[in-house]
């Protein structure tokens, strides 16, 4: 295990923090208070899903509930909406999706609709991060906005509750998965539908061969396996433009999967990884991260991807040129990819 370059130099790409809270949304029937959630709109059919790993849930069904918890939780299936000239968050020319949940409540008590429902929802091959929207009927996340005070959203003793969310994610993403990742203070939870508007996509695992154990130095695009508890794959490096102080600027995407084939606490990968670049066969250190796209703290589901794109800046004399990239993580676990840069 090799030592850690500084502190300084170490850039956290994100914490293995553990999930909590596990989202609930409820829809008072029986009471006065009118749910929440629209009614749902014209929706292309969904495609054929593919099978999914062990213990992962189809968007559509319900979630496992024992006596001991509060919420019993049942989902809709992922639709295309209509969005209207209210919609916030949801890119141009993007396709606007919601799903519902919605929960009952199984206490004898009045309970507390909580806010931390979905962490993070991810989608097609890369898993990249999918928008969150809000509409007219379509709530966004967190969903602190249906419980701050002076009027919480409160579920009586067997009442529901339901809840309409969207998400958005790009027209090219037809017959891809998308995948979101729940928490309920104890288990995380992957939910999983396919985009409708296309036949399903072929599963992302049957594209991902590892380099051999062998091969020291990557090259940009390959599969490094790690302690096989994690694969990671780093990408050419992109120059994007230059800055106003000359630099370089340029993004990287690094690519997670998990390759356990069912859902268990040992397959709770997280995103993570400490980030340094250096240029020149002189390996001189380059600027620090400014930014990172798509930064999630949420778990990876079994056999899926999730995608993070750090930004940074290489001097312009390093353009074109060699450039190495060293990933670690908390573990001590380091890999090394190292390709040219263009201009």
């Amino acid at each position: 295990m090799l030592s850690h370059q500084r502190t300084a130099a170490a850039l956290v790409l994100a914490a293995a923090v553990l999930l909590t809270g596990c989202g609930h949304s409820k829809e008072n029937a029986g009471s006065d208070k009118p749910s929440r959630a629209a009614r749902p709109t014209a929706s292309a059919k969904p495609a054929q899903a593919n099978e999914l790993p062990t213990g992962m849930i189809q968007l559509g069904a319900k979630l496992p509930h024992d006596d001991d918890e509060t919420w019993a939780i049942a989902t809709g299936s992922l639709k295309t909406v209509q969005a209207t000239s209210k919609a916030k968050g949801l890119p141009p020319g993007w396709l606007a999706l919601a799903t519902t949940f919605t929960f009952t409540n199984t206490s004898d008590q009045i309970q507390q609709v909580p806010t931390d429902l979905v962490q993070i929802a991810r989608y097609g091959p890369a898993g990249r991060t999918a928008s969150t929207y809000t509409d007219t009927g379509i709530d966004g996340l967190p969903l602190d906005t249906l419980t701050n005070d002076p009027d919480p959203i409160r579920v009586s003793p067997g009442a529901t509750y339901t809840t309409r969310l969207g998400y958005a994610v790009p027209q090219a993403a037809k017959g891809q998965p998308l995948t979101l990742t729940y928490a309920d203070g104890q288990n995380t939870r992957y939910l999983e539908d396919t985009v409708p508007g296309a036949h399903a996509a072929p599963p992302v695992a049957a594209a991902i061969h590892p380099a051999s154990a062998d091969k020291k130095t990557l090259a940009f695009g390959d599969w490094h396996a790690g302690d096989e508890t994690t694969y990671l794959r780093v990408s050419p490096v992109k120059v994007t433009g230059t800055d106003t102080s000359g630099q370089r600027t340029c993004e990287i995407d690094l690519t997670f999967f998990n390759p356990d084939k069912e859902v268990s606490p040992l397959s709770q990968t997280p995103l993570e990884a400490n980030v340094h670049v250096y240029y020149g066969t002189s390996l001189t250190e380059a600027d620090t991260v400014k930014e990172y796209t798509g930064l999630g703290g949420a778990f990876i589901a079994p056999q899926r991807t999730a995608t993070v794109t750090a930004h940074f800046t290489l001097p312009p004399k390093a353009v074109p040129g060699p450039v190495s990239i060293e990933i670690g993580n908390s573990d001590g676990h380091r890999a090394t990819y190292a390709g040219d840069v263009g201009n």
